[in-house]
């Protein structure tokens, strides 16, 4: 199994020293909001993980102060990764020297705003972009068309970039031009699908084919006809599909995209776990083919029997993963679901400042 322990707000460095070091090969550790972390804290973190633990550093680039990026990305380790949100908001001499340093060597990813782009921003950062640099935009529907295109003219097939869309935002044929231009190693995805007209969904699905990535994920309390599953009927190799609010999808309906879906196409479904009902979300993980992945957030809330049931059903052959809140925890739940969970399996354990240090000292031995 996998586990990940994400600290969102105030680190205590002897915690995170203490859970980076018990960590092993099935755990990893994220930091949020490094921007905010003392950087001689960050760096003690950082030289804790060295080149063999798995550790994931995000910073806000609108909160950016003194040279603590810098400082990060020199000192990252090899499955160090350094991530940067609102990289819009970072100085462009900063974001150059940043994936400069980071070069071919250094895990780093840098996302923007699309609807708040200035200057060569993001233009320079995919030109500047190394092999393990990956380099993002958001509200990609916002983005001068020609501009975008030109942006994925640069990528080529060699830059590791990603384009997202709002569905419900979309105008002309932004979507599909930018499907049919991108490269090998570029995805491009669209959340809110099912405000967008399935006749076109439907053509930018087949522009992909089997050869160009691409993702579409839809609100399943906001379905209308068979849309999502005529989404995952076209869908060729490298399509994903994802069902957010999976919990509102009929039950039926759901296990006939299951179906559907086989073990061929890419489809996930995210429930939420303070509004499971019955027994769907076990019904959908034993339906589950090979390629499809059914998650639950709010794992916290969920009747555990239920949910050890659903891990059970995972067993070591489907893709399963449950996301708890650590400032939400009671009982034994989570170190429950750990124990339980099979080779596919993975959780993901969300401000877990607030758990305390035994319990996330007993979930990392657990996970191995």
């Amino acid at each position: 199994m996998k586990l990940n322990v994400v600290f969102t707000n105030a680190v205590n460095l002897n915690v995170l020293q203490q859970v980076i070091g018990a960590s092993g090969i099935n755990t990893s550790i994220s930091i949020e909001g490094a921007h905010a972390v003392n950087i001689n804290t960050l760096l003690a973190a950082m030289v804790s993980a060295g080149n063999s633990k798995l550790l994931d550093v995000g910073f806000n680039g609108a909160g950016l102060t003194s040279n603590n990026l810098q400082q990060a990305v020199a000192a990252a380790g090899t499955n160090v990764e350094i991530s940067i949100n609102t990289a819009q908001a970072v100085n462009l001499n900063v974001l150059e020297e940043v994936i400069s340093a980071a070069g071919n060597s250094k895990r780093l990813s840098a996302i923007f705003n699309g609807a708040q782009l200035t200057g060569r921003n993001l233009e320079r950062a995919v030109e500047l972009a190394g092999e393990q640099v990956r380099i993002g935009v958001n509200t990609a529907q916002a983005v001068n068309i020609s501009a975008l295109l030109s942006l994925l003219n640069t990528a080529g097939d060699i830059k590791n970039f990603f384009a997202t869309f709002n569905g419900a935002q979309l105008t002309g044929n932004q979507l599909q031009l930018a499907v049919e231009s991108s490269g090998i190693r570029t995805r491009i995805s669209t959340n809110t699908a099912q405000a967008i007209n399935i006749g076109y969904l439907l053509s930018v699905i087949q522009a992909a084919g089997n050869s160009k990535q691409f993702s579409a994920e839809f609100n399943g309390a906001q379905l209308t006809s068979d849309y999502l599953q005529q989404a995952v009927a076209a869908a060729g190799s490298l399509v994903r599909v994802h069902v957010n609010t999976a919990q509102a999808v009929n039950i039926n309906t759901l296990l006939s995209i299951l179906q559907i879906s086989g073990h061929n196409k890419f489809f996930s479904a995210d429930f939420n776990g303070a509004q499971l009902t019955s027994n769907h979300l076990q019904q959908a993980v034993e339906a589950s083919g090979a390629n499809t992945a059914i998650s639950v957030n709010s794992a916290e809330h969920a009747n555990i029997t239920s949910l050890l049931a659903a891990i059970t059903a995972a067993g070591n052959t489907r893709n399963f993963s449950a996301t708890f809140d650590g400032t939400r925890l009671s009982g034994s739940s989570l170190q429950q679901a750990v124990s339980a969970s099979g080779t596919n399996s993975s959780v993901t354990l969300t401000s877990a400042e607030s758990a305390s240090l035994t319990t996330l000292l007993q979930i990392i031995s657990s996970a191995g």
